[in-house]
């Protein structure tokens, strides 16, 4: 492989380093927003790592410093470690830690419920749900099944109440959320690995050169 097209290959892998990283921080703010501080504000970390490293890495290719790009092929290997091992281990932690919140979260809605019809509304319409668990929570309280909890917002008669509960259809979308989490992750993994193995050979041209 020639010294020119394995320095655009890099150069083409830190590019689409910096975008996943990016999208990596966007994933850790919605973390945040969510209220999982810490595992937001681990992800948000990483993702800024990620994105300094593929600087890095940009510049040492671009300079030609064989010394440069062997610091960056070790920086790398070690972020490809530090990154499975986080994945492995708060994959798990987020996405309990997230559930947690959503039930507790919900929990609370429904007790303002109670009191006051419409806590659930906006929910409700985004969703397409009724109630915390299914429409059969508003008739353990009492209440009257809400115009939200229906298609088009008209409560014709029971097949056109939303079936699902919301706990359930926003965990749902949560899921979907952190699959994109998992693949933005996996995704980073593989084009470091690959990022790494042509810095080495860039690596031995440039020594070879000398």
């Amino acid at each position: 492989m020639s010294l020119i097209l394995l320095k655009r290959l890099v150069l083409f892998l830190s590019a689409l380093l910096q975008v996943l990283g990016l999208i990596l921080i966007g994933y850790g703010i919605l973390l945040l927003y969510t209220g999982n501080t810490y595992s937001g504000g681990l992800v948000i970390i990483i993702g800024f790592v990620i994105m300094i490293m593929a600087i890095f890495g940009f510049k040492a290719v671009m300079s030609g410093a064989p010394i440069r790009i062997l610091v960056y092929v070790v920086a790398v290997v070690l972020l490809i470690l530090t990154q499975v091992v986080f994945l492995v281990i708060v994959s798990h932690g987020i996405k309990d830690g997230i559930s947690g919140i959503i039930s507790d979260g919900f929990e609370r809605l429904w007790e303002v419920e109670r009191n006051k019809s419409g806590a659930l509304a906006y929910y409700e319409n985004w969703l397409h749900c009724c109630g915390v668990n299914s429409s059969e929570d508003y008739w353990i309280i009492h209440h009257a099944i809400p115009s939200s909890c229906c298609l088009d917002n008209k409560c014709v008669d029971q097949s056109s109440v939303y079936k699902a509960g919301c706990k359930a259809a926003f965990t749902e979308y949560f899921d979907d959320k952190f699959l994109v989490f998992k693949i933005v992750c996996w995704l980073l993994v593989i084009g470091e690995a690959v990022g790494a193995v042509l810095c080495c050979l860039l690596y031995s041209n440039l020594k070879n050169e000398t």
